[in-house]
């Protein structure tokens, strides 16, 4: 069983790479409800609940996060983050399987308020802190395949990040040249007065 529980971690780790290089909100939710129902799976034949507990709320919030809207102006009921946030407390308190899982706990609240987020950008942002909070709990159950979904997890996020400086930093070349042909266009023009 062990090596099915790490056979569905390793897909949900391999499709969890796709979900930080996505620009769109819909895309993302889609992609992590994927992963989610993967990692039920692998927590559930490790005997790590909260674990399980965590991502069938993960399942669930994403199927109301996407059903809600995607869009920056959706209208998302604040009640709605606070009901996750308790149902993951719920959940990992029915599940309890010792210290461990409190950084489950964590991480659920962290990883419920990044997937509120309309902006893709601050998301992300906010998932490095869901990754340590996994990272620890990864380390103290024991589970592999969850340790090296994290450090994909950050790698992709870098990689991400890295991306867009790039482009920044490319339009902000782009514009600097520009603006030398914009004052070297004004001295011909000046000059021919």
């Amino acid at each position: 069983m062990e090596y099915v529980a790490e056979g569905a971690g390793l897909l949900a780790t391999a499709l969890s790479f796709f979900i930080f290089q996505q620009k769109k909100r819909s895309n993302i939710l889609l992609i992590k409800l994927a992963c989610d129902a993967l990692w039920i799976t692998h927590y559930l034949l490790l005997g790590a609940y909260s674990g399980m507990a965590l991502s069938g709320v993960a399942c669930l919030r994403g199927i109301v996060f996407y059903a809600i809207g995607t869009g920056q102006k959706s209208k998302k009921p604040t009640p709605l983050l606070f009901i996750f946030l308790a149902l993951n407390t719920l959940g990992i308190g029915l599940m309890w399987s010792g210290p461990w899982s409190v950084c489950s706990l964590i991480s659920g609240w962290l990883a419920t308020v990044a997937y509120w987020q309309t902006n893709p950008n601050r998301f992300k942002l906010l998932s490095l802190a869901v990754c340590a909070s996994q990272i620890t709990y990864s380390v103290g159950i024991g589970s592999k395949s969850a340790l090296l979904n994290e450090l994909i997890t950050l790698t992709s996020i870098g990689l991400f990040f890295l991306r867009v400086w790039r482009e920044v930093r490319k339009n902000k070349t782009n514009k600097t040249e520009q603006e030398k042909i914009d004052e070297v266009d004004c001295r011909i023009s000046d000059s021919g007065k």
